[in-house]
């Protein structure tokens, strides 16, 4: 796994990333494979999509992934994995330690008594479209989904006590006060286990704590003199915990969201959100992001002029939030989902897979300083009298995991919305002058969206256009600047952002849609409105080449920096 920062100085971890035996089983069931009878003729990147590769590109089914390592010191390991799509199985020695489902999250595999030799790991890998294995995907949704190992496979000696994750909590900027909690696990309880933090070049904490099977360690202190994280000044600090003779290196930024008059605010600083919608995606890598390319997708939101990113419409990868986290750049982290149906959002096997991947993203995220919301369910039904129970279970959900942050929904029914009071920040997309009306109509929707919001007792909260925009096929220009031209979509990106920045100041919050040009479902209802079957509404396209809109966009952002 790519890190920008060392997460374990005294715990062994080995990186399983590189080329691994492949084989493409196809359409078999999962629980008729045997592993010890795979036949790996294929080898395959990790992390990597098999099916965004030439030889298995569409591919849909049952693969299997292998690899080999020496195993010297006999004991308990953990693989880490960072994402697998959608639904897998891990074998370690042809024994099953682990079934995940949901993608683009990190889970854990425990291995409890490797023996010393060579060890096999192997994993079962399902792309298809399977309610009872994977329930979060859905075939028709706006975004091809990839299948494969799509990020880091990390193998981690474990030893009686570890530990299982951190988070740090900013309690006070001002007084640079922060708390840490440590969730632990043990082979047995034990009593007088040592506890020591560092941060910021001193020891903070030293001495010793009872531990059971598991549980949590909780305590505060103060970093004085320390810098805030703000935006203009991405201050980021590392703390290190040891436990035992385990330890964990986290890194976080001291900073409070909060909303000042109907805008977020970090550090009391209300904020003007200007930035994109972004899909990790490539026609060359899938979901499966070099760290090459996120550097090179956030070179180009910086020279935009944006400030902001929403993830959509899943969790990010930790690299490119390690990246956001340095450069100031503000994101909106989201669930997965798009317009779920009424029949999954009322499903209670549905909402407790959305649990569990909720509790993922908050796991793996909840230190970075950029992240400054979560969301839940974009696009979905909430104007349905029916779903507002998953909404209120979600947002929760949320609540209960991270109370220093807002939360929300990006709501495409927001006339007739039933959940916006569940909200702390209200959403909107909206494609005025491309679904409906034309150029000339933009202006006044988005007026009259800002006036319904407020009109329904919803005008202390902070009002985000998170998606507005238009498609354009690439280099496909005309003097009539029609539809699906790039002249169109730039003048019509134009007339949004002159209007919030001109005549509309009640909407602080813009996320245009999108980046860049991905492919979309092989769903054929959908594929008829989708040129090249991508969803052409980047201002890049999908190989992240500018069009017009790109400098349209630059240029009215840049006003503002």
């Amino acid at each position: 796994m790519v890190r920008r920062f060392i997460q374990h100085e005294r715990r062994e971890v080995r990186d399983l990333d590189g080329v691994w035996d492949f084989a493409f089983l196809g359409d078999v069931d999962p629980d008729r494979v045997d592993p010890g009878s795979i036949v790996f003729d294929d080898v395959m990147a990790v992390p990597g999509c098999f099916d965004a590769t030439p030889g298995h590109a569409g591919g849909r089914g049952l693969v299997a992934y292998r690899t080999r390592m020496r195993v010297t010191d006999p004991g308990r390991y953990r693989l880490v994995f960072d994402g697998v799509h959608h639904w897998c199985r891990v074998y370690w020695d042809r024994s099953p330690v682990r079934e995940h489902a949901g993608g683009f999250t990190r889970f854990f595999a425990e291995v409890e008594d490797a023996e010393a030799g060579w060890a096999e790991v192997v994993v079962l890998v399902d792309n298809r479209f399977d309610d009872s294995r994977s329930p979060l995907h859905l075939d028709y949704f706006d975004w091809y989904h990839f299948g494969g190992i799509t990020r880091g496979v990390e193998l981690h000696r474990l030893g009686e006590v570890r530990i299982d994750g951190l988070r740090v909590l900013t309690e006070d900027v001002e007084a640079r006060r922060v708390a840490l909690a440590v969730d632990y696990s043990a082979t047995e309880p034990a009593r007088g286990v040592r506890l020591t933090v560092e941060c910021g070049g001193r020891t903070v904490v030293d001495g010793s704590v009872d531990v059971e099977a598991s549980g949590r360690i909780e305590r505060s202190f103060e970093l004085p003199g320390a810098e805030p994280w703000s935006p203009s000044s991405p201050a980021l600090h590392l703390v290190s915990v040891r436990l035992g003779e385990d330890d964990m290196v986290e890194r976080f930024g001291l900073r409070r969201v909060g909303v000042e008059g109907a805008r977020l605010a970090v550090n009391g600083e209300p904020l003007t959100l200007r930035g994109v919608n972004r899909h990790e995606s490539h026609p060359q890598f899938g979901h499966a992001q070099p760290p090459g390319l996120l550097v090179a997708d956030l070179e180009q939101i910086r020279d935009l002029g944006c400030n902001f990113v929403r993830g959509s419409h899943y969790p990010q990868d930790p690299l490119f939030l390690d990246l956001c986290d340095e450069l100031g750049i503000l994101v909106w982290s989201e669930s997965i989902g798009w317009q779920y149906p009424a029949e999954r959002l009322t499903d209670p096997s549905f909402i407790a897979a959305q649990l569990a991947h909720i509790d993922e993203m908050v796991a793996a995220a909840v230190n970075h300083p950029s992240i400054i919301m979560w969301g839940v369910l974009n696009e979905s039904p909430s104007h349905e009298p029916e779903n507002r129970p998953a909404y209120e279970k979600l947002l929760r959900e949320l609540r209960v995991l991270d109370p220093s942050r807002p939360v929300t929904y990006a709501s495409n029914h927001v006339y007739e919305d039933l959940s916006l009071d569940l909200v702390d920040v209200v959403a909107v997309n909206c494609y005025p002058g491309w679904y409906e009306g034309g150029l000339a109509d933009i202006p006044g929707e988005l007026d009259r969206i800002a006036a319904h919001v407020d009109g329904s007792g919803h005008e202390d909260k902070p009002l985000i256009i998170s998606e507005i925009g238009a498609g354009a096929v690439p280099g496909w220009r005309d003097a009539h600047h029609g539809m699906w031209t790039e002249e169109y979509q730039a003048e019509l990106l134009r007339t949004v952002i002159e209007h919030l920045d001109e005549g509309q100041d009640r909407i602080s919050g813009l996320s245009i849609w999108v980046l860049g040009d991905f492919r979309t479902t092989d769903a054929k209802d959908m594929l008829l409105g989708r040129p090249r079957s991508m969803n052409d509404k980047g201002v890049l396209d999908e190989y992240r080449r500018p069009k017009q809109a790109y400098g349209a966009v630059r240029g009215l952002f840049a006003r503002e920096r």
